[in-house]
């Protein structure tokens, strides 16, 4: 598989929502990750469970970008 990266649209989607102007802001989720754009990461974090990083650049990753991509562009 090609590596992928953030296309514009993804990035614009995906980006921090400033929750107080220049301060806090929380980051978005997509299929219950949150999408971490400056880390490039993907997160989860269940109660009782041990966190989950996914890097952008993984194979995980890099599905999980391509699906973001696809349901940006609809």
């Amino acid at each position: 598989m090609p590596y992928i990266q953030m296309c514009e649209l993804c990035l614009q989607a995906f980006e921090p929502e400033e929750v107080v102007p220049g301060g806090i802001r929380r980051l978005k989720t997509f299929k219950g990750y949150t999408v971490d754009v400056r880390l490039q990461q993907f997160r989860k974090m269940e109660p009782h469970e041990l966190p989950e990083f996914i890097e952008f650049s993984s194979t995980e990753g890099q599905q999980l970008l391509a699906q973001m991509h696809e349901a940006v562009t609809r």
